[in-house]
């Protein structure tokens, strides 16, 4: 047994390990998806005769979709279980996937795309929604900060494997491939067992419910209209911005402002990605120890944001970009592990699903914000405004984070308020 699967096994209890486990890979396969076709667009330009423009179509419409759809989800999620929704989805995100590859008409990509897109709506409310339920309090900054280790590697792996049987087949045969093994993954979710059970949270939600609607409170979808998962919102808004305008311009910025190849900027960019997988870590650390989260998350926020400042005041050596964009990509991912506890503490139980929908939608509307803003800069030749820009809508996060604290406290101080 290795030392790390020994320091697993010493952290998390066997049957909490299996769940994360399960959960954690069915997130790497939603992270993989998103960057399955990406890596063939050459390909699909030349072999379909379609425009970059035309193909970057089919990535808007699964963004988009899957913003749209993650509020449902998480609807669904609560009311009938993570196991069913996660599942589906899979399923759904795969088959889309092979789809294109057996069906490569333009106007049945769109659709197929849209298929995907609400596939990949599922897994964040899913996801949390279980790993709340499976996970005990003390350890879920860690449980989730492994979760999102997992998405890291998702992404990582999908250039190599879709290349690797693009190179060995073609594209088509590719895309089929990759599909098929999401279907049979999704297949042994439904398998029986508890360790992806939510039940009994939702049970207890249920409860709840019954008892609030009793004596006239708020409950179901009213409970989580506050300021608290407002703030939230706009937090996952503001990170979005900073980490999709990282990932979609900066290997065109720093190829411009530090007048470097392009082969060194896309492993520039990689070391962005191998900081950030690792820094999620340090960020679940952190989750299950601090008191203050807000406080831990506007520091990383401000150091993140100082190396983005750096790196956009002039050009830089080579071996300077590399190591600050890897350290502005690991305090930036510090902070994911860090946001998703405090949504999970401002939620009350059996509405995780939901609250997840909600924030993670926050994600679609920051990618569809900041590249929209960073392209148009880049085109009037500011390169360094990519890197600047990223730095204020990092920063733009302590303002959210107040917004959390300030109604968090008011929420205490009415629960106070009411109990006296």
């Amino acid at each position: 047994m290795t030392s790390a699967a020994t320091a697993l096994l010493n952290l998390f209890p066997r049957p909490e390990l299996k769940t994360l486990g399960l959960v954690s890979t069915a997130h790497a396969f939603s992270h993989f998806y998103m960057l399955v076709l990406p890596p063939i667009f050459p390909l699909l330009h030349g072999d379909l005769g379609l425009s970059y423009a035309e193909l970057g179509l089919l990535l808007a419409v699964y963004a988009g979709v899957t913003g749209l759809m993650q509020i449902p989800m998480g609807l669904l999620v609560d009311r009938i279980g993570g196991r069913a929704v996660l599942a589906l989805g899979l399923a759904l995100n795969a088959a889309a996937i092979l789809l294109v590859g057996l069906y490569p008409a333009y106007w049945g990509m769109l659709i197929f795309m849209a298929l995907a897109g609400t596939g990949n709506a599922v897994f964040h409310p899913a996801d949390y929604a279980i790993l709340s339920a499976r996970v005990g309090s003390p350890r879920m900054g860690r449980a989730f900060s492994l979760h999102l280790f997992a998405g890291y590697m998702g992404w990582m792996l999908a250039p190599p494997a879709v290349l690797g049987l693009t190179a060995l087949f073609n594209w088509r045969i590719a895309l089929i491939v990759l599909g098929l093994t999401g279907l049979a993954y999704a297949a042994l979710l439904t398998l029986p067992g508890e360790h992806l059970s939510d039940a009994d949270q939702r049970r207890e939600a249920h409860a709840s419910k019954v008892r609030a609607r009793a004596e006239g409170r708020r409950n179901g979808l009213a409970l989580l209209l506050t300021p608290t998962i407002a703030a939230l919102f706009l937090f996952y808004v503001v990170v979005s911005m900073a980490s999709s305008g990282i990932q979609g311009f900066s290997v065109v910025a720093m190829v411009e402002l530090h007048q470097i190849e392009m082969s060194q900027a896309n492993f520039a960019l990689t070391l962005y990605f191998v900081a950030g997988a690792l820094g999620t870590l340090l960020g679940g650390w952190l989750a299950d120890r601090v008191v203050h989260h807000e406080r831990a998350t506007g520091i990383a926020f401000i150091i993140s944001a100082l190396f983005l400042v750096l790196l956009g005041l002039g050009a830089l050596p080579l071996a300077l970009v590399g190591g600050m964009i890897a350290l502005a990509g690991f305090f930036l991912a510090v902070v994911s592990p860090l946001r998703d506890v405090m949504v999970r503490n401002a939620t009350p139980a059996g509405s995780i699903g939901t609250a997840f929908g909600i924030v993670t939608t926050g994600f679609s509307v920051g990618m569809v914000i900041s590249p929209m803003l960073l392209g148009a800069v880049v085109d009037r030749g500011y390169p360094s405004l990519v890197f600047l820009l990223s730095a204020a809508m990092t920063l733009g996060g302590l303002g959210t984070l107040a917004g959390v604290r300030v109604s968090r406290r008011s929420t205490d101080t009415r629960d106070d308020y009411t109990t006296h």
